[in-house]
């Protein structure tokens, strides 16, 4: 029994003396510990490359006269003399139809003749009245009563003659048709000889082309966005593409917003103001319209590696050597980029790789050729 137990104690000394010899044996730098690094992960990544970056939203609009008018008589007559032809550019004040005379001139005249009278009734009326005011006493009171009356019924009647005469010279004036705008004329279709008259359809049309309107519509978000602004599209360029594809030369100039929301589409009207020499924007013509603007300072990155989520929008970084999730505003988007505020530090570079949960605040290092 006691051998035994000898025999398990020398046993057990000898396996001691085996572990310690090898521990002791193994180099220092092969030693195994319980707590081993992992590993550096390596994943594709692209540097931060801040730049000035021009955008443009695209929107649908059509132009619009600025200034139309629709030439109407305000008398009735017939036509004597056309001055215009259509397609024709006449200045305001420009001579186009003259209707027959004769009527509304011999109106005149004689509208004129019965101021003639009236005056020289009220002069001498006025001249009865005065002489009989200086003689005092000597007249009845009831004389200069109807001395005064008189007087003052002539007054009224000159008044009237004149206004008369002030009528049919307006109604004489009106046989001359001017144009009310500079413009051009559309189709002219009348007749010499033709009856016109103010219930009939119009002679002609007048349409302004320099400068010329446009009008297209953006979101409510992006019309809150420019009444922060100082100057709304202060800081942008309008410009539009014509139908055949051409960048039209010259840059709007925003002039008024609509004034009222449009609850179907949630958009508000804006309006546009073009130089148009040549006439190359024609009314009801649709065109598309590019606000363009640039941004300053910002970084453009692959929609792809942005993260839209219901808590905010994010990218993954490596920021000093760690993996990080970092939020991120985006501005604008440009073909299948998004245009994003630079809030990055300075070394950032943005992961391209699928990145997994886990991954976060590991230790992780970009891959050449990334």
């Amino acid at each position: 029994m006691r051998k035994a137990f000898y025999v398990a104690i020398v046993c057990i000394c000898v396996a001691l003396a085996f572990v310690f010899g090898l521990y002791f044996a193994t180099p220092k730098d092969k030693k195994i510990t319980q707590t081993e690094e992992k590993p550096v992960l390596e994943l594709h990544a692209l540097p931060i490359e801040p730049q000035d970056i021009t955008v443009a939203q695209k929107y649908i609009g059509y132009v619009s006269p600025i200034h139309e008018a629709f030439v109407q008589p305000f008398i009735s007559g017939f036509i004597e003399k056309i001055y215009v032809k259509g397609g024709e550019l006449v200045q305001k004040g420009d001579v186009l139809v003259v209707l027959k005379q004769d009527e509304y001139d011999a109106a005149l005249k004689s509208a004129y003749a019965d101021v003639l009278k009236a005056e020289a009734d009220y002069q001498n009326k006025e001249s009865y009245f005065k002489r009989i005011q200086k003689a005092g006493k000597a007249v009845s009171a009831s004389d200069l009563e109807n001395a005064e009356a008189a007087y003052l019924s002539a007054a009224a009647a000159l008044e009237q003659a004149k206004a008369s005469y002030e009528l049919a010279k307006v109604n004489y004036d009106y046989t001359i048709i001017r144009a009310p705008i500079t413009g051009v004329v559309g189709d002219v279709s009348l007749t010499e000889g033709n009856y016109v008259s103010p219930s009939a359809p119009a002679l002609l049309n007048i349409m302004q082309f320099n400068p010329v309107r446009v009008v297209f519509s953006i979101s409510d978000k992006e019309y809150l966005s420019e009444l922060q602004k100082e100057t709304p599209f202060g800081d942008e360029k309008i410009k539009l593409e014509l139908p055949n594809g051409e960048i039209f030369k010259n840059a709007g100039s925003f002039q008024y917003t609509g004034n009222t929301l449009d609850k179907s589409t949630n958009s508000m009207a804006i309006y546009a103001d073009f130089k148009n020499i040549g006439k190359t924007l024609t009314p009801n013509t649709y065109v598309t319209i590019f606000l363009e603007k640039m941004i300053k300072n910002a970084v453009s990155l692959p929609k792809d590696n942005v993260l839209l989520e219901e808590a905010g929008t994010f990218v993954y970084v490596i920021r000093n050597g760690v993996l990080k999730k970092v939020p991120v505003e985006i501005l604008s988007a440009l073909d299948n980029n998004f245009i994003l505020k630079n809030t990055f530090e300075k070394k950032d570079e943005i992961i391209t790789d699928q990145v997994l949960p886990s991954y976060l605040n590991e230790k992780v290092s970009a891959k050449e050729g990334a």
